[in-house]
């Protein structure tokens, strides 16, 4: 009786040198493609000790030094934690009863989680100035850390967002979060430094660090250093209602040009970039467009970050 067994044939070893030889050309490949992302990626891994005085990082982080280490630009590990900030920033705003974009020349020192209010004497803001204004009255911010801007500032590279929330007392205004934006020329080694922050309540209702990304630049073309154009400005613009324009008595032509917004006003916030490798070129004006058309203001930032919001103004001004 014959055998049903069936016989199995192993690899030949031409079959064998066959198979060897395609995997070769296989992963040769992909240690090519791998090699040349790596090279269209520069620096994306790289970090720098930042010097910075200590005030600053003591009133950024709390640290009590002079250096820091930050990611290098473009770093996409930054990238990440950006994206996490924004999450964060959208989710405030979306709570938000008010936002307000404050201008800053120095640091911010003022971070509460609640202002006095009282609604027999005092107005609610339904403005960034007459926040601004309300915090100076009230005595709890010096007048020199916001100035005194009805609207964008192309002159400072930092700035405060701060974002009110629903209050379950009617003697204090509570604040949900506020944002500092700073972007700091350094010598060692020569860049900038910026910094997005986010400061919220704690349970013990202070204001405290709960979030941030930071990333160095490299200057825009090195041989201008250091009075190289990068400087990362306006980090805010408000348009206002149109129907608000001419009101009495006059206002500059400078304010008027931004009083465009036919329903609801709004806010036009930047970050910086950490996928962008440097700050971008500052364009101090832009021939396209006249003094008095806000797209001249606009483009200042066109091309320089993915990190723009529109933030509905509330009170709508």
């Amino acid at each position: 009786m014959m055998s049903n067994r069936q016989h199995h044939r192993g690899f030949t070893t031409v079959e064998l040198l066959l198979a060897m030889a395609l995997g070769a050309a296989i992963i040769g490949a992909a240690a090519v493609a791998y090699g040349t992302i790596s090279r269209n990626q520069p620096r994306g891994g790289n970090s720098a000790v930042v010097t910075l005085d200590s005030a600053r990082l003591t009133n950024y982080y709390g640290l009590n030094q002079t250096t820091i280490q930050a990611a290098v630009a473009p770093n996409y590990g930054a990238v990440v934690r950006a994206e996490d900030m924004r999450e964060r920033f959208t989710a405030d705003v979306l709570s938000a009863v008010a936002v307000f974009p404050l201008s800053r020349t120095v640091v911010n020192p003022y971070r509460p989680a609640q202002i006095l209010f009282d609604p027999l004497v005092d107005t609610f803001p339904d403005t960034p100035l007459k926040f601004r204004d309300f915090l100076v009255t009230k005595g709890v911010v010096a007048s020199t850390v916001f100035p005194q801007k009805r609207n964008y500032d192309d002159t400072a590279n930092n700035c405060s967002i701060f974002i009110l929330g629903y209050s379950d007392t009617p003697a204090y205004l509570t604040v949900t979060a506020i944002y500092d934006i700073d972007v700091d020329k350094v010598n060692s080694p020569k860049g900038f430094y910026a910094s997005v922050k986010r400061y919220a309540a704690t349970p013990t209702s202070v204001a405290a660090l709960t979030a941030y990304y930071d990333v160095f630049y490299p200057p825009y073309d090195g041989t201008l250093w250091p009075t190289t154009a990068d400087k990362f400005a306006p980090l805010w613009v408000s348009f206002e209602r149109q129907s608000r324009k001419n009101i009495s008595p006059p206002e500059s032509s400078a304010i008027e040009r931004f009083k465009v917004a036919r329903e609801k006003p709004f806010h036009l916030i930047w970050w910086p970039d950490p996928a962008a490798s440097t700050l971008g070129l500052y364009r101090a004006s832009n021939s396209a467009y006249a003094a008095t058309d806000p797209r001249n203001v606009y483009n200042h930032m066109a091309g320089r970050t993915s990190f723009m919001f529109t933030v509905p103004e509330f009170p709508a001004f």
